[in-house]
Parts: structure tokens; C-alpha cells; sequence
């Protein structure tokens, strides 16, 4: 399908590829390519929602997935695609002489031959579709490691449009509880049966970080962590407001706070705010 040329091949979104070993063992030879590659995607949209549930019982897993369109789109070409993977095999890498967790193994690719291809239909905003089917767990497999990845992928041009992944242990349609599935519910892990969303771009109040969350001031890059969206202030927030600056990296954005000063320009006085308080503990 990628067409390989060598080893490792790295497919980004289906349709760009990076070929080739890292230099001299390591990964910071490659790590410029691979920002810009990841860069571009993170300003992607779609309009693509999926949604998977069902049952495990015994060695069969019997799945549903949904698949909802929140834009108006053509759906020549689109499919949805579906992958058996097992998380955390552990085995001998001969690289380096030692043994590792293999991370996300593909063991079943369900739509692999012509006859189980599923070619999706829907085209106007607000549709869904459902695709069911079933398959089963192998004694080799830890059950608890397996999971399904669902793929919207264009097959002409190879592009990706969205992915979604379930691990067959807990296959329950709304896993927070609040009555929404998760197809529909706009914080599908965080408890929100309101489903408030104060600036209407899809994602719940409870969960957004544009909604004071993680757009804090100095938190450039935007990252958290844990399901409290606890923001964090560090040294990547320095180097990520230098390429704003720099105008080599993203432009800030409406989920950005990097006027730091709050006079209405953004410049190197900003930045020697972000490193008083990065020097003073940041979080």
C-alpha cells in the first residue's frame, strides 16, 4: 500500500512518508523533519467522529462502529478501515541486544481483502453509520493488550482522516457515564451530562482547554497532563514562544494566551516574563 523503500518507514497520516535509521543510533538527527511533519497535522480538521463499542465474550469479540460526519463531504473513496493490534508484546530487539515492549503489534487487519472492505456512505452533515462485525482472540494473545483501531482513510490518495482505538476489555458506548455516547458526547471521558460548551467548537467545557483549562498565560505549547488538564509551564514553552517569535513555528491562535505583558504586542518582553516565571517554578 505505502509502497516501502527501506527500513524503518514511517507513514504520516497515510499520505507522507520518512524513510531510513536514526544517525548514529540516536533520534535528534531527525527530530526537525519529524516537528514540521507533526506541526502540519495538529491544524488539520475533520469532520469525522468515531465511535466503538460491543462485546467481549469467551475468545469472539463482536464490535459496532459508529461513524458520525459533522460537515458536508463527498465520500468517494472513503473507507473505514479496521486493525486487530496487541499493545506491549514483550520481545527480543536484535538491534540492541535486549528485550523490549513491542508497542501497538498489528495481529488481524479485518478489511484487509476486497470482499471485507467498508466503503463509507454518508456525506451530509449530521449522518452516521454503523458498521458491524466480529472476530476472534487467539490463546497466544493477552486479551487485556488487544484492541481495535478504526481508520477513515481515503484509499485513493491514502490520506487519513480519523482514527479511534478501544481496548476489547471495556467496549461500554458512553465509558463516562453521563448518557451521551461517546460518538455524541462532547467530553466523552469526563462526566458531563450538561454538555455545556461555551464557545461552541464542539469540545465540552469540562474538557476544553481553550476554556481556561490549559490556555493559561504561559503555556505556549498548550500541552497537560492527566483528565484534569493540569496545563504545563516549562522549558518547551520558552523554546516554542522563540519560534513565534521567530515566526518558525505555529502562530498563535485563538487558544493561545502569549501576550504575557497584556499590552496588546507580542515580543521579547513577553519572553522574559515566560522565563521569570519558568525560573520560578512555572506550574
Amino acid at each position: 500500500m505505502y509502497n516501502v523503500g527501506g527500513i524503518p518507514h514511517l507513514e504520516w497520516n497515510g499520505d507522507s512518508s520518512t524513510i531510513g535509521g536514526y544517525p548514529n543510533g540516536t533520534w535528534q538527527g531527525l527530530y526537525t523533519n519529524y516537528a514540521a511533519i507533526i506541526d502540519t497535522f495538529m491544524t488539520n480538521q475533520t469532520p469525522y467522529v468515531i465511535g466503538i463499542s460491543g462485546e467481549y465474550s469467551g475468545s469472539q469479540v463482536n464490535f459496532d462502529i459508529e461513524l458520525l460526519l459533522n460537515d458536508d463531504r463527498s465520500p468517494d473513496n472513503m473507507y473505514l478501515e479496521l486493525f486487530v493490534a496487541e499493545d506491549s508484546i514483550y520481545s527480543y530487539w536484535g538491534a540492541i541486544d535486549e528485550y523490549h515492549n513491542a508497542r501497538n503489534v498489528a495481529r488481524r487487519y479485518i478489511t484487509k481483502s476486497t470482499s471485507q472492505k467498508l466503503p463509507i456512505s454518508i456525506s451530509a452533515s449530521g449522518e452516521s453509520e454503523t458498521f458491524s462485525g466480529s472476530f476472534e482472540i487467539s490463546e497466544a494473545w493477552v486479551d487485556s493488550n488487544i484492541k481495535i483501531i478504526s481508520i477513515v482513510q481515503d484509499l485513493d490518495i491514502f490520506q487519513v482522516f480519523q482514527v479511534a482505538t478501544r481496548n476489547i476489555m471495556n467496549m461500554d458506548p458512553d465509558l463516562d457515564g453521563d448518557g451521551f455516547d461517546d460518538v455524541y458526547d462532547n467530553c466523552p471521558n469526563t462526566y458531563n451530562p450538561d454538555q455545556l460548551d461555551a464557545d461552541d467548537d464542539g469540545v465540552g467545557d469540562v474538557c476544553d482547554p481553550c476554556n481556561q483549562l490549559v490556555n493559561i498565560l504561559g503555556n505556549v505549547n498548550l500541552d497537560a497532563s492527566g483528565d484534569d488538564y493540569i496545563p504545563i509551564i516549562d522549558v518547551a514553552d520558552i523554546l516554542a514562544f522563540t519560534d513565534l517569535l521567530n515566526n518558525t513555528g505555529l502562530p498563535p491562535n485563538d487558544c493561545q494566551q502569549v501576550d504575557l505583558l497584556a499590552d496588546g504586542t507580542i515580543n521579547d518582553w513577553d519572553l522574559i516574563v515566560l522565563l521569570d516565571l519558568v525560573m520560578a517554578g512555572g506550574n
